[in-house]
């Protein structure tokens, strides 16, 4: 047996609370002395600092000393210790079992107010019915609860946990009212609606709660959010299509669009409505890794593949690099199983090949899928060419990535083609990344020549010209356009054609000379240039036109009448002096008029009514053709004017300088 000595040994040495315990134990069981046991406990309870410790105390004081007192004493001092909730209610446990209600009552009373939770609450409420069985002090918790609700969160906790605690749907009900008056966003009230379903199995109810959200909420995401729960919770896809069509119509963002199709496809695997979000989300993007990724996902989600061939396709648009190219071309061949688009995708990856091992395996692909006998033999001298060459292909590849216009592409195709390796399927593609570079018409019409002369294909060329004949407007770059269509394809035909157009739009004698001009020298086509002369003739309206259109028809055709014709008709258009200086000053251009003709061309003096303008009539008559008896007559007739003796030094000092006629200007000075 123990003896109090062995005892007291054991209490010198004591540290920690359980040695405490273990000789107040022994001293009370071994030496039947409560009063020491209870000593013990106490000097080792004042060294407690954890709830745990002051546990150890208090279990002692009840099993060992069966002293309720001390069991309360140690409790309500581990009550200060207590760091949260959990170990208060963990006290209150300890005190039911000892019998020590009102240890217990106190205790979780202290437990309430450390609740910073509403869950928390419900639990302790939870925990005082279990240990104490009292209703009504396991009501406190729950009115707490109540009365700390602000947010959503925390009415649906509070409603949780009033059926969870007391199985009350009609005040859970009430809670879930509240909780839905709280809401401000589509998560919101997608929460209370699932809450409602969940706990009250009301999906009407739920129901009302979402229509009512609807006139409330704006954006895509909340009714997206709505959808999800109409759709999982609910069970009504009609709903949930509703929501969907709702959400897709507020989103502007390929990307969220393209969140709701996946959800579509999910929760009501309608394969349709998620394709029509996919072709909606499709016109968002304009990026390659957008537009992949969405056909990737109509694949996966709808396994429609015209609709995933199409996006895949639509990846172009965005110049993207051999590589991504490559897996364009990988998808449409393996998953929408379209081999003509991936061997279209693939004649852009080998045109867009930027390095040796781009080239290697892009060349790989299409000698994989390629059954056109012509492109693999192309493919393969290529490689051939780059395997023998391989320093000089090193060169040619650097230089064209650092070649920035359209002239320095130009000059490395030609150089390839009239280089060692002769590679007219690099130089190729060296032009077709020029056509892309191409903005001004002088640079696309030498490319048409490079490529008509290094790659001889009229194709090629044809579409060139096509492409620019849509785009150009003014005449000189369509004659252009015209020089090259002969040179290069020696299509009369097409040139012809283009002309039609261009007379079919002419309005004015100076477009009709023009065509007219153009058709001459270059079609030889004398026929329709007369004709066109012809049209100019009706139209022209001014002295200037008129003398040009005759000069430049005795150029392109040397028809002595029709030339006539011009010349006769700028005389009908004189309405004064000016104009017949113009006419003038161009006659000395038609070399072989007619007497006749230059006898008509003197009526320009009937359209000349003042002495002044007449006097400067004979002027010009002097200056452009020389005719002193033509002058003569002219400055007669000035003298015959109503204005001639105001004007009379102008007169005289006039035929003085141009007929040199001193006499005849002295005559008139002595007038005045």
């Amino acid at each position: 047996m123990v003896t109090r000595e062995e005892l007291e040994e054991k209490y010198n040495a004591c540290e920690l609370s359980e040695d405490y315990v273990n000789v107040a134990t022994e001293a009370a069981q071994g030496l039947d002395d409560k009063g020491w046991a209870g000593e013990l406990l106490d000097e080792g309870a004042e060294w407690a600092q954890t709830v745990d410790e002051l546990i150890l105390f208090a279990e002692c004081a009840h099993q060992v000393l069966e002293d309720a007192d001390r069991v309360s004493q140690y409790l309500l001092q581990g009550k200060d210790f207590a760091m949260d909730a959990g170990e208060l209610i963990k006290l209150a446990g300890v005190a039911a079992k000892a019998d020590a209600a009102d240890a217990a009552g106190e205790i979780l009373a202290a437990a309430q107010q450390k609740c910073t939770r509403i869950p928390d609450l419900f639990a302790l409420s939870r925990s005082i019915q279990t240990l104490m069985n009292d209703a009504e002090l396991a009501k406190k918790p729950i009115e707490a609860a109540m009365g700390k609700c602000q947010s959503v969160e925390d009415y649906i906790a509070c409603g949780e946990g009033i059926i969870d605690a007391l199985d009350d749907k009609e005040k859970a009900r009430e809670i879930f009212a509240k909780a839905g008056e709280a809401c401000k966003s589509g998560k919101d009230y997608t929460q209370v609606a699932r809450a409602i379903v969940e706990k009250l199995e009301d999906a009407d109810l739920a129901r009302k709660l979402m229509s009512g959200a609807e006139e409330l909420l704006e954006t895509g995401h909340d009714f997206k959010d709505l959808a999800a729960v109409a759709a999982t919770d609910l069970k009504d896809g009609d709903y949930a299509r509703e929501l969907y069509r709702k959400a897709a119509e507020r989103m502007e963002k390929g990307e969220d669009v393209m969140a709701l199709a996946a959800s579509v496809a999910a929760d009501l695997e309608d394969k349709a409505l998620a394709l029509d979000f996919y072709n909606r989300a499709e016109s968002l993007f304009d990026t390659f890794d957008q537009l992949f990724k969405l056909a990737q996902a109509i694949f996966k989600d709808t396994g429609d593949r015209t609709a995933a061939g199409y996006v895949y396709s639509s990846t172009l648009r965005t110049h993207p690099e051999a590589p991504k190219l490559l897996d364009v071309a990988k998808a449409l061949a393996e998953e929408v199983e379209d081999k003509p688009a991936a061997l279209a995708v693939l004649k852009q990856a080998e045109l867009a090949v930027a390095t040796a091992e781009e080239f290697k395996k892009t060349a790989e692909a299409i000698l994989g899928l390629a059954d056109d006998a012509d492109w693999i033999a192309a493919i393969n001298e290529q490689k051939e060419k780059r395997e023998a060459h391989t320093a000089l292909y090193k060169d040619y590849i650097a230089r064209e990535g650092e070649s920035q216009t359209v002239g320095a592409l130009i000059r490395l195709a030609q150089e390839v083609v009239a280089g060692e390796s002769a590679d007219v399927h690099y130089a190729r593609k060296i032009y077709k990344k020029a056509e892309n570079m191409s903005l001004y018409h002088t640079e696309i019409m030498v490319l048409a020549d490079a490529v008509s002369g290094d790659l001889k294909d009229a194709e090629w060329v044809k579409s060139i010209y096509t492409g620019q004949l849509e785009k150009l407007e003014d005449e000189t770059s369509i004659h252009q356009l015209a020089d090259g269509i002969l040179a290069n394809l020696n299509d009369r035909e097409w040139v012809t054609a283009i002309y039609r157009e261009m007379a079919d739009r002419a309005e004015t004698a100076p477009d009709y000379v023009r065509i007219a001009r153009a058709v001459q020298e270059k079609l030889g086509d004398t026929a329709w240039a007369g004709e066109l002369f012809d049209a100019a003739f009706a139209v022209v309206d001014t002295v200037a036109d008129s003398m040009a259109a005759g000069e430049a028809q005795m150029k392109s055709l040397a028809d002595p009448e029709r030339t006539r014709k011009f010349i006769l008709k700028a005389v009908t258009l004189c309405r004064d002096v000016n104009d017949a200086a113009v006419l003038l000053r161009s006659l000395p251009r038609f070399a072989g008029l007619s007497p006749e003709t230059l006898e008509k061309i003197q009526a320009v003096e009937d359209r000349v009514s003042s002495a002044l303008d007449l006097t400067y009539l004979a002027t010009y008559v002097m200056n452009y053709l020389g005719d002193t008896q033509w002058a003569r007559r002219i400055y007669a007739n000035a003298l015959q004017m109503p204005d001639a003796r105001e004007r009379m030094s102008v007169i005289a000092d006039s035929i003085r300088k141009n007929l040199d006629d001193r006499a005849w200007a002295k005559k008139l000075l002595d007038r005045i």
